[in-house]
């Protein structure tokens, strides 16, 4: 299907900043690289319209929800796909045995969808190569790391999905995020199993060092913005309703913001944009002076 015609062929029902979050889904590089594609229908930039039909303020703040959202939609845009079901709570008796993200229909095959948004920070630990038991790559949230989705997913989720449906024909994932590395360091020549090594990257550094935004050359000549949940997905860009503040108000709001003690222990995801840029150039997550030490 044409651009035009898919465009001829839906009724927008996401703001100007979902449908930006919904294209970086769509056309960025995948974070885990597994073989099981989904047959979603191409997105083109074109689709965002400039006042599309709102669908008002997300219902929730949480990051992963709002992303399975966009992806109902765009499983909604695919041609031939129906009887989309999201959510699915398995039980066995008063256990809950897990969760399915999506099932759907495509072409008389019935499809599972597993769906994820992660962010993780290198962070190499002694002992050897990257594990689910000694990860490299932790989250925000220490007790979680690359090798404990990858394995979730694959030896879980996938597999429970099967074995309750039956008629399941066809499963996928569909995993983005990216992962943050000390503003000083290369990525390791070694990655972990299906890390695809061309993913999104960003800078990480503690609450404690961000005086490093307005001293080092990396940060020191730009603009940015605190970028609020939900919309971790897709960065600033000259378009945006949110303007970009000087990298010195940036610092001031965001020592400001670490100080309150509602938020101080939360990690703050940034956008950076160079002078002259139109587009984010650096994503910068801060995290607690303490991490990884205790959980966030």
């Amino acid at each position: 299907m044409s651009p035009s015609s898919l465009a001829a062929a839906t009724d927008p029902l996401l703001t100007v900043q979902e449908w930006r979050d919904l294209l970086w889904l769509a056309h960025g590089p995948d974070l885990m690289e597994l073989t099981l594609p989904c047959p979603l229908a191409p997105l083109f930039p074109e689709l965002v319209v400039p006042q599309p039909k709102l669908s008002g303020a997300p219902s929730t703040q949480r990051v992963g929800a709002y992303v399975e959202r966009l992806v109902r939609y765009w499983l909604e845009l695919t041609p031939g796909v129906t009887a989309i079901e999201q959510g699915i709570l398995l039980r066995e008796g008063k256990r809950t045995m897990g969760e399915l993200d999506f099932l759907f229909t495509h072409q008389g095959r019935r499809h599972h969808l597993e769906v994820a948004l992660k962010f993780y920070l290198h962070h190499p630990r002694a002992g050897g190569p990257s594990s689910a038991d000694l990860s490299h790559f932790p989250g925000p949230n220490a007790t979680d790391n690359f090798e404990k989705k990858r394995e979730r997913l694959l030896t879980h989720q996938i597999p429970l999905g099967r074995a309750t449906f039956p008629e399941i024909e066809a499963s996928h994932a569909i995993v983005k995020g990216a992962v943050f590395y000390r503003p000083e360091e290369n990525p390791p020549a070694i990655l972990p199993a299906a890390m695809n090594p061309a993913h999104r990257r960003g800078i990480w550094i503690r609450a404690d060092e961000i005086s490093r935004l307005v001293e080092e050359p990396w940060a020191c000549n730009s603009r940015g913005i605190i970028m609020t949940k939900p919309h971790w997905l897709s960065g600033w860009s000259a378009d945006r309703a949110t303007a970009a503040i000087p990298i010195a108000e940036l610092f001031d709001a965001l020592r400001v913001h670490l100080a309150d003690s509602r938020t101080t222990d939360r990690p703050v995801l940034l956008s950076l944009a160079d002078e002259g840029a139109t587009h984010e150039t650096a994503r910068v997550f801060v995290v607690p002076a303490h991490w990884p030490d205790r959980p966030v």
